[in-house]
């Protein structure tokens, strides 16, 4: 039952990891596009990724939004606690 209740929080770290990852990528194709011209946010989305790395300091700094930023970086934190509980509760 330990291993059962342990999967199910490393499941929940994968979904929250991967809807917060999808979410903050999303929103930082739109701080890209708003900067750089079409061809250039399209281009940087496979050849520069540094880009979508600036951008939630950009938005935090330059904007004054700090949502890209608690999206990108500070969603991990759940993340890593869920991951973390999964494993002790599955005794791993």
């Amino acid at each position: 039952m330990k291993k059962v209740v342990g999967t199910f929080f490393y499941i929940l770290a994968g979904i929250t990891g991967l809807g917060a990852g999808l979410y903050g990528t999303y929103l930082s194709f739109q701080i890209v596009f708003s900067i750089f011209p079409d061809w250039f946010a399209y281009l940087s989305f496979f050849l520069f990724p540094f880009v979508y790395a600036i951008a939630p300091f950009y938005a935090a700094f330059a904007l004054g939004d700090w949502t890209l930023f608690i999206v990108s970086y500070l969603a991990m934190v759940p993340v890593v606690i869920l991951a973390w509980l999964g494993s002790v509760i599955s005794g791993e």
